[in-house]
């Protein structure tokens, strides 16, 4: 028993040591020292007091591995994926290790002949070299490879998944019982059968890996789609829409209007004295400037529109089933905020101000005489000495 007990200690270090190559730790070393250490006393002392008070053989198998399942706390502590994918991981390995067990009993046997205890703790050393040997792999191969296969997999998706192990898993633990006697370690009627099904598990096991690839390489496909949409609809320094995007939205609130008959409102901002900022402190002071005021923009109109780089310092801002009036009353809102903040640019604080025109759709006009009236709006606006809101 205490052989059993040795063993069953580095089986287990080393099955938590493969986690921590395939999942990503969030904790420091001192605290998965602690915790590992605080688990593995529950476990043993649980295990003794389970094994001292349970005469049947069949019952302490049971108990001893729902014993150990409760290392699913250390990795929830211990790791930052999802209780999904830790899950998973945990079962998969523990597989691997029953494999290893049924794989190290036939060998122990070849080796040992009929000394039932040297057979014994030859099953137990053959079992932690093979798990020693999928450490190493994972260490040296798959690690990598499946943390990037896991990071992109969806949980709903690894949910569906990790049934084909868990009940691997659970068919392993039936066919076997705790080590009394070797003529009790296996419940096949010849090797045969035993590594026949093994390789069905196996088999099984790697169709269910390839088919998470293969979903990995879908939202990998979908993210980077996703990605160079987002690039081709906003602008690089400014994060906001681009022209094209915004002229989009505006061609589907026309239709949009046709039917509904509900007026949009068009802003067109632009900051005051732009190209004296530039020449005075540099076009990085000016990036920095756009920057500001894009978020103050974006913040301000959140969810009620849209809001756009137009060009050079020039916004545009759309604004679907809004009224004049309103557009106005958030507008100058906005051209208060930004006149009393003070942006600072390498020891430098600077104030600007914005001039906004506003206007909104009439059923005679298309969507270029709609932005007229938004820039006649500005323009007018400039020549009354900026750091106003004009409407058309």
């Amino acid at each position: 028993m205490v052989t059993y007990r040795i063993s069953s200690f580095f089986t287990i270090l080393l099955l938590v040591l493969t986690v921590h190559i395939l999942l990503t730790r969030k904790k420091t070393i001192r605290f998965c020292i602690v915790a590992f250490i605080l688990n593995t006393l529950f476990v043993f002392l649980s295990g003794v007091y389970a094994t001292e008070h349970t005469h049947n053989d069949g019952i302490v198998k049971v108990i001893l591995y729902f014993i150990s399942f409760s290392y699913i706390v250390y990795l929830n502590l211990v790791f930052e994926e999802s209780i999904s994918k830790k899950v998973f991981t945990f079962f998969s390995i523990w597989l691997f290790s029953t494999i290893a067990l049924f794989i190290a009993i036939p060998s122990a046997e070849l080796v040992s002949g009929n000394d039932d205890n040297y057979t014994q703790n030859l099953i137990y050393i053959f079992r932690n070299c093979i798990n020693a040997l999928f450490l190493l792999v994972a260490y040296l191969g798959i690690g990598k490879h499946y943390k990037t296969i896991l990071n992109l997999v969806s949980d709903k998706t690894i949910r569906y998944m990790f049934l084909y192990p868990v009940i691997s898993f659970l068919l392993l633990i039936t066919n076997f019982t705790t080590p009394t006697h070797i003529a009790h370690l296996r419940n096949f009627n010849s090797i045969y059968d035993m590594l026949l099904f093994l390789l069905f598990i196996i088999v099984g096991y790697v169709l269910v890996f390839v088919g998470i690839f293969s979903a990995s390489q879908i939202a990998s496909m979908q993210c980077n789609m996703e990605r160079l949409e987002l690039i081709s609809k906003t602008d690089s320094l400014t994060g906001l829409y681009n022209r094209r995007y915004i002229v989009e939205k505006l061609e589907n609130e026309f239709i949009n209007y046709k039917k509904t008959k509900k007026k949009f409102s068009l802003i067109v901002a632009d900051i005051d004295y732009f190209k004296k900022i530039n020449d005075s402190f540099g076009h990085d002071c000016g990036d920095q400037v756009l920057k500001a005021v894009a978020q103050n923009l974006q913040d301000a109109v959140g969810e009620r529109g849209f809001v756009s780089r137009w060009g050079g310092e020039e916004f545009l801002i759309l604004l679907p089933e809004t009224e004049i009036e309103d557009a106005r009353i958030l507008v100058d809102k906005i051209r208060k905020t930004i006149e009393e903040e003070i942006i600072e640019y390498n020891g430098i604080q600077i104030s600007i101000t914005l001039t906004f025109g506003v206007t909104v759709n009439e059923d005679y006009e298309m969507i270029d005489d709609t932005i007229k009236k938004a820039d006649d709006a500005l323009y007018e606006g400039k020549g009354q000495g900026r750091n106003c809101v004009v409407l058309s």
